[in-house]
């Protein structure tokens, strides 16, 4: 799959699911994947669920799998030691 592929898929997937999202095609274990990211998303486990409604399991001969941080910045902050810099 050339580039110019992949950015049409890519864009044709932001329209259907929402441009909120993040999209990446890359090539997994079953074949060419749609990874669908939340993670920059405030509430990034909500917007998830959101988009796994959305998207089937396969979208235009790719897999699709959504991603999503579980990381806190509250969490981040208190694992940061000013000393280790």
């Amino acid at each position: 799959m050339n580039g110019h592929t992949r950015d049409v898929l890519k864009l044709k997937a932001a329209i259907e699911f929402g441009s909120e999202f993040d999209y990446t095609i890359k090539e997994g274990g079953l074949g060419p994947t749609l990874v669908i990211s939340a993670c920059e998303l405030s509430s990034s486990r909500e917007k998830a669920a959101e988009a796994r409604k959305k998207a089937p399991s396969q979208w235009e001969g790719l897999h699709v799998i959504v991603t999503y941080s579980t990381a806190d910045e509250e969490e981040e902050d208190w694992l940061y030691d000013p000393r280790l810099v």
